[in-house]
């Protein structure tokens, strides 16, 4: 078993059920699954192969997700990038990891405009020199069926740490590492199909992405993603999406607590 399949069964399971929900958009899983099969098939176009390192420079957003699981679905290797790191760290890491490509979020594009290191560089939002446009792919893409074979021991995911006392260091994961923290994170949360899981904290961080967005997508769950944390905006969102589950920093809970509107 491997992401990319868990993703192909849920569109056939829940098709129609919310899969994520992210500054107004609302994306099925049948939609969802789409989306990742006609970019998992541009990547193919542009020369992206199994074993391919790739990274992604976003915040928590649609794109990301779809990314995360194209790059899955066609056998290369996810580099999820901190959204705040400086031109200067990404460039390491694409350095240090090999990587063939980086897709990169229009919020965030100014930061990595002018790299240089990466082969293939991809953005959403508006077309720019030297850039590919992700909308523009995923638009002329095929939607044939892509069949995954990565098993369990095939690697995943490369995640850097936050380079606090050096260099960042690439972490390996395999599927089976990640599967199985998400299949201990929904029996221990009781997370189920009907549950709405808020991720706030950043994807490009382990237990964000591995514990609860991968236990929402092996059980079906809704995932409400926001592209950064505030208290106001975890009350909103738990209020408007009625959200069931919630992981954060120690410092979420204590602020959020602190806001008088509690």
């Amino acid at each position: 078993m491997n992401s990319s399949n868990l993703l192909a069964r849920n569109a056939r399971k829940y098709p129609l059920s919310e899969a994520i929900v992210c500054q107004g958009r609302r994306v099925t899983y049948r939609d969802l699954d789409e989306q990742v099969t006609r970019f998992s098939h541009a990547l193919l176009e542009q020369g992206v192969r199994q074993g391919d390192k790739v990274i992604i420079f976003m915040p928590n957003v649609v794109e990301f997700v779809v990314s995360y699981f194209a790059i899955q679905r066609i056998g290369a290797i996810v580099v999820p990038v901190n959204a705040k790191f400086t031109l200067q760290e990404v460039e390491y890491v694409a350095q240090h990891a090999d990587a063939k490509a980086i897709l990169v979020h229009e919020a965030i594009f100014a930061a990595v405009e002018s790299i240089t290191v990466v082969p293939l560089k991809i953005k959403t939002g508006q077309e720019h020199a030297g850039w590919l446009n992700y909308e523009t792919l995923i638009q002329h893409a095929s939607i044939q069926t892509i069949d995954c074979q990565l098993n369990e021991d095939d690697v995943s995911t490369i995640l850097y740490t936050s380079g606090t006392t050096g260099k960042p260091k690439g972490v390996l994961f395999s599927y089976r590492n990640i599967l199985t923290v998400a299949q201990m994170i929904a029996v221990e949360m009781e997370v189920k199909p009907e549950s709405r899981i808020l991720l706030m904290m950043p994807l490009t961080h382990s237990a964000p992405l591995h514990l609860f967005l991968m236990a929402g997508v092996l059980v079906g769950s809704t995932n409400v993603l926001t592209p950064t944390f505030t208290p106001d905006l975890c009350i909103d969102s738990i209020e408007q999406e009625r959200t069931t589950h919630f992981f954060g920093a120690p410092v979420a809970y204590l602020l959020t607590a602190q806001m008088p509107r509690l």
